[in-house]
């Protein structure tokens, strides 16, 4: 059951990504590569933050491991994309700039303490700010392209990562899990209220 859940985790991760980049390059989204950037500097974080602990396993907290490649490949294509189109503009609003600000913080803070767990919830704490602010543009949105589906499968992918951080009690993965559960279904939920205003 582990395995099948830790399988199940990384498949659905992988896959979202692959719908991502599809949508993308069929131009139903139309994604900004500022925010992609973030959180590739979010996850890698999260990731090596996660990997000082004496607890790193490649299993345990699968959903931040797997989530490495599935923000690297999607970074890749929507930059690829946009310098295709000509439309190659990165630009990081107030925010956004904090919490790269932040991210460096981290760092700077890891390399002076040498402690994992406390970067690692600072990361985690980043990312709620990051997505505070994309919850409260999506909530007046009057248009928005964002897939459903690949926010419905990260969602899956993070429930599915409950049972192996259950299993191992990986402090790390409960703390990353609690932050992303609840942000992807406010996620869902800002994503689905848009299209139907949309609609109407």
């Amino acid at each position: 059951m582990y395995q099948v859940a830790v399988l199940i985790t990384a498949g659905l991760i992988l896959i979202s990504a692959v719908d991502y980049v599809r949508r993308a390059w069929r131009g139903e989204t139309n994604p900004v590569p500022a925010t992609w950037i973030l959180m590739m500097v979010m996850i890698s974080l999260s990731c090596w933050t996660y990997w000082q602990s004496p607890s790193r396993s490649w299993t345990s907290n699968i959903a931040v491991p797997a989530s490495v490649p599935n923000v690297a490949y999607i970074l890749s294509a929507v930059l690829i994309l946009n310098a295709r189109r000509g439309s190659l503009v990165v630009a990081f609003d107030r925010v956004q700039r904090w919490c790269l600000f932040g991210g460096a913080g981290v760092v700077v803070f890891w390399f002076i303490t040498k402690n994992a767990l406390v970067s690692y919830i600072l990361v985690q704490c980043i990312g709620l700010i990051a997505y505070a602010a994309t919850a409260r543009r999506l909530w007046y949105a009057e248009r928005v392209t964002e897939p459903l589906v690949f926010w419905v499968c990260i969602l899956f992918a993070n429930l599915c990562a409950l049972y192996p951080a259950w299993v191992r009690d990986d402090m790390f993965s409960w703390i990353y899990l609690i932050r992303t559960i609840p942000t992807t279904s406010g996620m869902i939920f800002l994503i689905a209220r848009a299209q139907r205003r949309m609609k109407s």
